[in-house]
């Protein structure tokens, strides 16, 4: 029996439009394997490029999606299309969800001896479980006055030794010997990216010092790891580089380091730098580098946090690498509750989304709006501060706020942290506006951003978007006419990966044939074409049997047995066309011609023989 339904949101605003079609492909091929529920998080494999499918976990909000990952390297703006697949999957009502406890309510009906009994037992059988329990102790945040309201800063330091061998440990086992290909990675990414994070809660808790033994510790292991084993054909864990660096440069802003402890720790990073410079890793640690050499020590920033100077960074450095260390010590500064040099930092720099939202935090919302309104320039810096307004509980700011940003244009501000889980830019604006004024009654403007995110994307999805809120605002001549300018739109547009199928379901079969152009195209996936033929061999006759004979072609003749199941399906789509025209004998000729063909084709003359 089928289980209740999983909220996951609206997914067009989670992916970019060509994840979303993607996505919807691999779903609709197949390509997900089981899902999994443990409370709410989701889990399931799914069939890609790779030989070893593709790992996905979804952790569920009150609203939807809060968070997810993918085993795959993708890294271009939203998730991935095998997470949207994952998702297709999870809100489709016909999809049986395998659901199982969580294993946090599992364990907390154990004491404790029944905990130490099912670690003890699992440490006989797994001997890298040893190595993770010391570094998960040993990098604890929790204080030792189990009565403490808040989390204070560790007294002790971590010790370094159990997270580096964790991270050795990781580095090792991330490769195996194989015969038959060499050196093939199986793993230890996750893992590693958790023990990266371990040094999150010393972040959080201004513990600079802590932050950065196990940083340290960590990247000097996989420095060495990925130099000696990885870099060959794992080149995309590089990326964790910058993650690392990141939140170095961060510790080194939050610790109390003397000038000597700083020198020390630059002469180790820059080796790092150096060496991984010679195989093509060249930005790596660049912004540790920068802050151990400056802090907070130079005369033209402190001259910016007291109001003394209006611009940063000074003349001549306004490079991507100062850029990213200004906007980490805007992080700091917000976490560290110094407002006022946040304000003055964040306006000389020009991080107009961090300040604006600096004012709402303070309760200076009329101040954010104006500063907003003089000098946003995009939908990303309206989106943002939207979201924070809502957040506050100003919903009428946040939409009005929106509404402006639909008509801002440009490029994403060089210098702002600003970032969220959907594509950047108008589509991820509109989305959020069309859900947000809807659960609100803003109609008419939800209706606008569904018009306008349907523009951006050229989606099925975003299209019957707008049909919904335009037959819901209670106009009867609303839809016609936006359905008409849409279209117009859409038949218009240089690509777009759903206009056949939207053709198609409005009716418009001869714009659908001409979108589809002929088989030599990739306008669309198999399913909507083959719909497509279905619905056009009668009156497209000739263009159905064209089209249909050359997709079966191309996979007989390129030998896809795996494929010759559909080459079948094609074959009969061409069979129907030539009935609808009357030209049965035809048929009966090109299929006696094919299979003669392909005769020596144990596997596709039978598929062929009962087409007959």
């Amino acid at each position: 029996m089928a289980k209740r339904p999983i909220v996951v949101g609206p997914i067009t605003a989670l992916a970019s439009s060509e994840s979303v079609s993607r996505g919807r492909t691999y779903f609709r091929n197949g390509a997900v394997g089981p899902i999994v529920r443990r409370g709410e998080h989701l889990s399931a494999d799914v069939e890609g490029s790779d030989i070893e499918p593709y790992r996905i976990t979804v952790r569920l909000g009150e609203s939807g999606v809060a968070d997810a990952s993918c085993s795959c390297p993708y890294e271009y703006g939203g998730y991935c299309k095998h997470i949207v697949a994952v998702l297709l999957k999870a809100s489709d009502r016909k999809a049986n969800i395998i659901e199982r406890p969580a294993l946090t309510d599992l364990l907390a009906d154990l004491d404790k001896s029944q905990l130490i009994a099912i670690l003890g037992r699992r440490l006989e059988v797994d001997h890298t479980l040893a190595s993770w329990l010391d570094a998960e102790l040993a990098t604890s945040p929790k204080p030792a006055d189990p009565s403490a309201v808040s989390a204070p800063r560790r007294r002790t330091l971590v010790d370094p030794g159990p997270v580096r061998d964790q991270a050795k440990a990781l580095m090792r086992g991330r490769y195996r010997k194989r015969y038959w290909d060499d050196y093939r990675s199986t793993g230890g990414e996750d893992e590693l990216q958790q023990l990266v994070e371990k040094a999150v809660p010393f972040l959080e808790a201004g513990d600079g010092r802590n932050a950065l033994r196990v940083l340290t510790s960590v990247a000097a292991e996989f420095v060495d790891g990925w130099l000696e084993e990885s870099y060959g054909g794992d080149e995309h864990m590089y990326l964790m580089f910058d993650d690392i660096a990141r939140m170095m440069a961060e510790a080194v802003l939050l610790s109390d380091l003397g000038a000597d402890e700083r020198d020390a720790l630059a002469v180790l990073v820059e080796d790092w730098r150096q060496r991984l410079s010679d195989y093509g890793v060249d930005d790596s640690f660049t912004v540790t580098i920068l802050a151990l050499e400056t802090a907070w020590d130079q005369p033209e920033l402190q001259a910016v946090l007291t109001g003394k100077a209006r611009g940063w960074p000074p003349s001549g450095r306004g490079d991507d690498v100062e850029l990213r260390l200004t906007a980490i010590r805007l992080r700091v500064l917000d976490g560290q509750g110094r407002t006022d040099e946040h304000l003055r930092l964040s306006k000389a720099c020009g991080a107009h989304t961090e300040h604006a939202t600096m004012l709402v935090k303070l309760d200076r919302v009329s101040e954010a709006i104006a500063y907003a309104a003089k000098r946003f320039k995009t939908p990303e810096e309206a989106h943002e501060l939207s979201k924070v307004l809502r957040t506050a509980g100003h919903d009428e700011d946040a939409t009005e706020l929106a509404k402006a940003g639909l008509a801002l244009v440009g490029e994403r501000p060089t210098g702002s942290s600003a970032n969220s889980i959907g594509p950047h830019g108008l589509a991820g604006l509109a989305h959020w506006l069309r859900d947000y004024a809807g659960g609100l009654g803003k109609i008419k403007l939800a209706l606008k951003a569904a018009a306008i995110a349907f523009e951006q994307t050229h989606s099925r999805e975003d299209y019957r978007a707008a049909e919904s809120w335009a037959k819901s605002s209670g106009a009867g001549k609303t839809w016609p006419k936006l359905r008409e300018a849409l279209l117009a739109h859409l038949k218009a547009a240089q690509y777009a990966h759903d206009r056949t199928l939207i053709l198609l379901e409005e009716g418009m079969i001869d714009d659908a044939v001409r979108s589809a152009g002929e088989a030599t195209d990739y306008q669309s996936d198999s399913e909507t074409l083959m719909r497509l033929a279905d619905a056009a061999a009668a009156s497209h006759s000739d263009w159905v049997i064209r089209f249909s004979v050359a997709k079966a072609s191309r996979i007989m003749d390129d030998n896809r047995s795996g494929h010759y199941a559909e080459a079948a399906r094609w074959l009969e789509k061409a069979a129907l066309a030539y009935e609808s025209a009357g030209r049965d004998e035809d048929w009966v000729v090109l299929l006696a011609w094919l299979i003669g063909k392909h005769k020596r084709k144990y596997k596709l003359r039978p598929l062929l023989e009962a087409l007959r």
